[in-house]
């Protein structure tokens, strides 16, 4: 069974000061201890911009405290010489480019990094224009795609943006589908996630 806990106050607080300051990620860190209750196998962290509290939580739990754009991360890092980062709100990029950074390190290579955020279709997002928003998004990725080996999107909830997407010469990554086969491969490790994946459903963000 999968629940889902918003806490919108805190990417407001870390949008409000410009980024996730260590009070926002102390603060996001405890409400994901908070939800290791009993029956509880693991906990994952959707927001890109708070992922760093998931390592923290993560640290001396007894159960697994996840974020969901780490295996997306891993996975864009293996072969791709140039990596284009989209994002439609500025404080999803440092913490996403830094988690590049270091699944690079770890798989020894060195690509390039780079980072656009989509203003416009944050602004439709919040006057609740979603077909708009979706289309400026998708958008976004055809431009992003002709000028990288892997597109990553940095906020879960821009997946929903990719059946509105053509066929493009780059690799487009989302984290739900692959953060939650990371998940289960943690949880149940021996079956062959990858080839159900039909079967894996993740929450809209």
């Amino acid at each position: 069974m999968l629940f889902h806990t918003v806490r919108e106050d805190l990417l407001r607080k870390a949008v409000e000061l410009g980024g996730a300051t260590s009070d926002v990620i102390e603060a996001a860190a405890e409400a994901m201890r908070a939800e290791l209750r009993p029956g509880v196998d693991a906990v994952i962290c959707t927001c890109s911009t708070i992922g760093a509290a998931a390592d923290i939580a993560n640290s001396g739990s007894h159960q697994p405290v996840l974020r969901i754009d780490r295996p997306m991360a891993r996975e864009s890092v293996r072969s791709a010489d140039r990596i284009l980062v989209l994002a439609t709100v500025v404080t999803t990029i440092a913490p996403s480019v830094a988690l590049l950074e270091a699944e690079a390190r770890k798989a020894g290579q060195n690509p390039v990094i780079e980072s656009i955020v989509l203003d416009k279709a944050r602004a439709l997002f919040l006057t609740g224009a979603t077909e708009d928003y979706l289309d400026a998004v998708a958008e976004g990725i055809s431009a992003a795609a002709l000028n990288a080996d892997v597109v990553v999107l940095a906020q879960a909830s821009m997946a929903a943006a990719l059946p509105r997407v053509g066929k493009t010469g780059a690799r487009v990554l989302t984290s739900p589908r692959i953060g939650f086969i990371g998940a289960l491969e943690i949880l149940a490790p021996g079956v062959s996630w990858e080839t159900r994946g039909e079967n894996v459903t993740s929450p809209s963000e």
